[in-house]
């Protein structure tokens, strides 16, 4: 059944996971128009796609922009890499639409403010972060798995920061068979790392270089330069090292390179590994957003 109340939904930008916002609000009878969405596997069934930006935002009451909305704070996060975010605030405000995305770049957020656009950073909801561990942390692992010849059972794991991404890929690794090695900042943090059955160790230059000394892979979750060229430099051999965290990231890329270090950049694991998955968490939590506003999709 189609619903009662109207919206026409523009989908711009991003990987697999927009795909599956589009068909879901075509799915419940709604006018969807795409642009930038890229190659996927999905038919898009009940959507159409558009070949410019402004076609794609002519009438939309909401424009869903990808996770994160950009990649460099000024361009679109899409295949086409030269849509300026400035270009969607101004159709935007020339439409009267509103703006749903997530990680929206505090300069974007001021400029559509400016200009009375209306926009809603969806990955602050604190269940769409909590959601979106779970397929990072099982990404994080399958590259690990890729990008190693040993099994994950009897690994020597470091794992950087106990956040949500953390904690799960700690749990996934031992239940594996992974010897598994976690590095904290916090007393209470380290003190519930040792609670939980990992070895814990404090992110410090000496204890980090010898830890990482014994690791096959490390999985990095934390957002500042913990692997400096100190820490680099003491590391005895050569780990692959998985970022996970935002940027700038947690290490020296260029000494550790140079030391012999793998480095693998893993952004939006979530739309790589587990696209439908993901695209569903994020679909109901701005379902949820727009519900609190009495708009039922």
């Amino acid at each position: 059944m189609k619903n009662e109340h109207k919206y026409n939904f523009a989908v711009l930008g991003g990987d697999r996971r927009q795909a599956v916002i589009a068909v879901e609000l075509a799915k419940r009878g709604y006018k969807v128009t795409c642009f930038a969405l890229g190659e996927n596997t999905f038919a898009l069934s009940g959507c159409d796609m558009r070949a410019s930006l402004d076609k794609a935002m002519e009438g939309a009451d909401f424009v869903i922009l990808p996770l994160p909305v950009s990649r460099d704070n000024i361009h679109l996060n899409a295949v086409i890499q030269n849509v300026e975010l400035g270009e969607i605030s101004k159709l935007a405000a020339k439409n009267n639409a509103i703006l749903l995305g997530g990680s929206v770049p505090s300069e974007f957020t001021r400029i559509c403010s400016e200009m009375g656009v209306t926009i809603i950073d969806y990955y602050k909801v604190e269940s769409l972060q909590t959601k979106n561990a779970t397929p990072s942390a099982e990404g994080a692992l399958m590259i690990a798995m890729e990008h190693t010849d040993i099994t994950v059972q009897g690994m020597n794991a470091l794992i950087t920061g106990y956040g949500r991404i953390g904690k799960i890929l700690a749990s996934i690794l031992r239940r594996l068979g992974a010897k598994v090695t976690v590095a904290a900042r916090r007393d209470e943090t380290l003190c519930e790392i040792s609670m939980s059955g990992y070895n814990a160790i404090r992110t410090k230059d000496i204890e980090l270089a010898n830890a990482a000394s014994e690791s096959d892979v490390i999985f990095n979750t934390i957002p500042n330069m913990i692997f400096n060229e100190k820490v680099v430099n003491r590391t005895k051999n050569n780990p692959l090292y998985i970022e996970i965290a935002s940027s700038p990231g947690g290490i020296d890329a260029k000494a550790a390179r140079e030391q012999g270090f793998k480095i693998i950049y893993a952004p939006s694991l979530p739309g790589k590994y587990s696209p439908v998955t993901a695209g569903l968490y994020v679909f109901e939590t701005i379902a949820e957003i727009l519900n609190d506003r009495r708009i039922e999709i």
